[in-house]
Parts: C-alpha cells; structure tokens; sequence
C-alpha cells in the first residue's frame, strides 16, 4: 500500500512543465497556456480520483472476503441443521421401537 501511496504522490509531484506541455497537447495549438490554479485543480482532481478508485478496490476485496465468511457460515448453518435433522428422525425411530416393544 505504502508504494502505491507513494508513487502516487511521485506522479503528482512532477514538475508543472511536464504538467503544461501535457495539458497543451491534449488541446489545440492555438489555446492560452493554463494557469497555475487549473494545473492545481486537475492536480487535485486526479489525485482524488484514483485515491478513490484504490479505495474502492480495497473495499472490493473486503466484500468478496465477507462474502466469502458469509457463504462459509450459511453452508456451516446448513450443515447442522441437517445433523440436527438426522438426530431427530433418528430419535422419532427409537422412540417408535420403544412403543412396539411395550
């Protein structure tokens, strides 16, 4: 996690003009260089988009653990019920012999 952060942080901290001549190609030749405060915001935006996008993979993978937990419990649950069923059925029988003998 330390080296996703930090590399991240690496990408932001780029010198403004790889940043300019970056942003100049996606736009025409003929378009006013950004200003700082534009850089900053696009800084800033991406920055925060793909913090988000590495938290949002973090929570995938949590939910696919507790899914996970989830269905091992319910088959767990299943399980003894069906034990339990068993032991019932079985004691409904010997209760049944019980009586004919008698």
């Amino acid at each position: 996690m330390i080296s996703v952060v930090g590399h991240n942080i690496m990408r932001l901290c780029r010198p403004k003009i790889y940043l300019i001549a970056q942003l100049n190609q996606m736009k025409s030749p003929f378009s006013p260089m950004p200003s700082s405060r534009n850089i900053s915001k696009h800084l800033y935006e991406r920055g925060k988009a793909e913090e988000n996008v590495h938290f949002l993979k973090l929570q995938r993978e949590q939910l696919k653990v507790l899914r996970q937990k989830i269905l091992d419990q319910k088959k767990l649950v299943t399980s003894k019920i069906s034990q339990v069923d068993e032991k019932i059925s079985s004691l409904e029988k010997s209760e049944e012999q019980n009586k004919q003998i008698k």
